[in-house]
Parts: C-alpha cells; structure tokens; sequence
C-alpha cells in the first residue's frame, strides 16, 4: 500500500500540499517486482509512469547479439516512463529489477490530468532529468575512455555517490552489483571487471572483504578519471 509518507519521500513530489499528495494517493497502484525481473520492455506501448517506493532497477538495451548494456541505475524516490507521457512513444529502454522493489504505477491519462492541475511540477521534471542527463554524460564520456581502470573507477566513485553509506574505512557501496552488471555498464567483460577490481584492492583503493565493496580512496580513485 503506498501512502502519503512513501509519497513524499519521492523528490519530485516532496513539496507538494496534502490535497496534492492526497491526489497522487487517488490515482496510483501499487507494484511489485521481484530481482532481475522486467518491469517495463524496450517497444512496449508507453502508458504508465512510474516512480520507485523501494528498491533499485537497471535502464538497459538487449544489443543485437544480445549482449545488455546498462544505461543508468535509478533508486528509491527516482521514477521512469516519463517521456511516453508527452509523445506516446514506445519504450525506448527496457527497466529491470535490480533487487526486489515496488513501484508507483500512474496511468497516461491521471497523469496528462494531474500535470494540467499542478503545472509546477514541469520545473521539478525539467530538474531531475537535468541531473539524469548530466549523470549519464559523465558515465558515457567515460566509458568511450580506452582504459578500463578509468571507466571503472568512474563507474565505482558514481555508484559510492548514488549508494554510498559512510563506514570508518571509506564509503560502503549499499547497491549489490554482480561483475557481469558492472561490465554491461561500462561495455567490457566480466573477466576484466574481476581482474580491474582485484588490483583495485591490491592497491588499497577499494575493499572487498564482504559483499559490499567499500571504495577506501576516492581520492586516488578520482585521479585515475581524464
């Protein structure tokens, strides 16, 4: 059940009266996706808008040979599906459960409806996907970068500031990533992944002595980015 408190922990409605939340709560349904599971498909009719209650989920394209690759990671209080809401396109990438989560399902048409009667919420849009674009340029100027300890380190220092939680021996990595997910989004192999992350530890920018890596340097880390 979403209510008003899982409502305003969503950024983009955090400023919005109780008769607005009140309104959201009217129109929404609530869903639940289990770990590695597709919430929407890259084609599908884009009729839904969705923000996350909890949990995170992959922005991902099926290549041609069918390899996947990453586009971003969205977190709780993030959302997706907007761009059909203003053109009807289909999807233009596939999100998939990267951990169990819930979602907020709004219809095209409570959403055309909600947006007429709050138009501010246009500038709070306009905001978060500024910031989106901006996290993704930096992800794809790097990840065009020949070397992988640079790709690498850019994609691990991201990760540490979307999902870092502070440890006494550096920032502990909340999100759980499998190599091959790291590989797909920085298009590279699993193989090199593991080996990249091993000499990382060796060189005591990172910990891995549980399953959360923990990034030890950011400092160190951060030089090796162009």
């Amino acid at each position: 059940m979403i209510d008003a408190a899982s409502i305003r922990r969503v950024p983009l409605f955090r400023d919005f009266g109780d008769e607005e939340v009140a309104g959201i709560a009217a129109t929404v349904t609530d869903r639940t996706y289990s770990k590695h599971e597709f919430v929407v498909r890259e084609g599908d009719p884009g009729s839904t808008f969705f923000f996350l209650v909890s949990g995170s989920v992959s922005v991902c394209r099926i290549m041609p040979d069918g390899r996947e690759m990453i586009l971003a990671i969205l977190k709780e209080g993030d959302f997706f599906g907007e761009m059909a809401m203003f053109d009807s396109s289909l999807r233009s990438a596939s999100i998939k459960a990267l951990t169990d989560v819930e979602v907020g399902a709004i219809r095209h048409a409570d959403f055309l409806i909600f947006l007429d009667r709050n138009p501010h919420i246009g500038r709070s849009l306009a905001i978060a996907l500024s910031e989106r674009l901006r996290a993704a340029n930096a992800l794809i100027a790097a990840t065009n970068s020949q070397d992988i300890r640079a790709r690498l380190a850019a994609l691990l220092l991201n990760l540490a500031e979307q999902f870092g939680e502070r440890v006494d021996n550096g920032t502990r990595i909340s999100l759980r990533l499998t190599n091959q997910e790291m590989a797909n989004m920085i298009a590279t192999t699993r193989e090199t992944v593991n080996r990249t992350l091993n000499r990382f530890w060796d060189e005591k920018l990172l910990d891995m002595r549980t399953s959360h890596v923990v990034v030890v340097d950011s400092e160190r880390l951060r030089a090796l980015v162009p």
